[in-house]
């Protein structure tokens, strides 16, 4: 009996060290990029300076190097020429999984309200092709209100709304000021480079209380014209979902009916 039992576990390992052997293990010449969302809007609203640098995030599926590598694009002028914009950087830095095309937008003239780019990634000696369908990724800046930014985006899905819409946004602005828009709930999501503004999660549960409130007594005092989503409204199945995916409901909501309920 001790006996059959040693043969049957050697006979696993066997199987096992087989199985091991066959694992596919990625080299650097394995590695792609693909945009994380294939519309990337920013608002240039209130904007003081001449240009603002724009952060359209790549995540890399892969191994890490030890040396930076360059991301090759082919930038298609849609609504903008040349002069509008300037790529500031398209690297991946040595140890890295993801970065940021960083697009340095001229501001609007007046009376223009959006300028518009399509950026395709392009394989080249350190990036194979990747998932087709994130390869290409449109960038929009307007002097309007847009989506915020998914590291701040997602916090506004978790404690706002899983909509979006210019009215809420341009309501939030007015409650909450227009450091709103630079919000996030992660300390690791704040940095220098990308001027986000950590604030910890009983901020966001203290917003979320008010904005629900100011909202809500509005709505009772105004029965016949509640706050509603403007045309522009979307749902999002997740935070993820880029803008311009979301699902556009029959008739607009009333912004209460969509805030989150913590």
């Amino acid at each position: 009996m001790k006996r059959f039992v040693i043969i049957v576990a050697a006979a696993a390992l066997c199987c096992l060290s087989c199985k091991k052997s066959e694992i596919q293990t990625f080299k650097l010449e394995d590695c792609s990029v693909s945009f994380d969302g294939i519309e990337n809007s920013f608002s240039l609203r209130n904007l003081t300076e001449e240009y603002k640098d724009l952060y359209i995030p790549v995540n890399m599926l892969g191994i890490p190097a030890d040396y930076d590598r360059e991301i090759t694009l082919d930038i298609r002028d849609s609504i903008a020429v040349a002069g509008d914009y300037q790529v500031m950087s398209s690297v991946l830095k040595a140890g890295e999984l993801k970065t940021n095309i960083v697009v340095r937008a001229k501001a609007l003239e007046d009376g223009v309200e959006q300028k518009v780019i399509v950026m395709s990634i392009v394989p080249n000696e350190f990036f194979r092709a990747g998932q087709p369908s994130y390869q290409k990724a449109i960038v929009k800046w307007t002097n309007s209100y847009a989506r915020p930014v998914p590291n701040v985006w997602k916090n506004w899905y978790l404690y706002i709304s899983t909509g979006y819409s210019k009215a809420l946004h341009k309501l939030l602005v007015a409650e909450f000021g227009e450091e709103i828009d630079l919000c996030v709930r992660r300390l690791a999501d704040a940095t220098p480079e990308n001027g986000l503004i950590y604030k910890d999660p009983t901020w966001w549960s203290a917003m979320n209380k008010r904005i629900r409130e100011v909202v809500r007594d509005h709505d009772l005092a105004n029965p016949g014209n509640p706050y509603m989503h403007s045309e522009d409204y979307e749902d999002y199945p997740n935070s993820t979902t880029p803008v311009g995916q979301g699902r556009k409901p029959a008739s607009l909501p009333t912004i209460y009916s969509t805030l989150v309920s913590l």
